[in-house]
């Protein structure tokens, strides 16, 4: 997963330092409409690597769906 949803430079750091980056993050937990959702300031610098991660883990459910044509779309 790292390889394939992380951003450059990424790569080789272990768990406890994707977790420490990505899990520690000043935010806000909100639930609303049976959606839960994470509000981050856009000045952290964490915000635009959560971006990227996301983009290309759609990226990769998109793949995935087409060769076995589930028919859901992305998280």
């Amino acid at each position: 997963m790292r390889r394939l949803a992380l951003p450059e430079g990424w790569e080789p750091k272990r768990l406890k330092a994707v977790r420490f980056g990505f899990i520690n993050l000043a935010g806000r937990v909100v639930s609303h409409s049976r959606q839960v959702i994470i509000r981050l300031s856009t000045s952290h610098p964490a915000y635009q690597v959560m971006l990227e991660v996301r983009r290309r883990m759609k990226a990769l459910w998109v793949a995935a769906s087409k060769d076995t044509a589930l028919g859901v779309g992305p998280p």
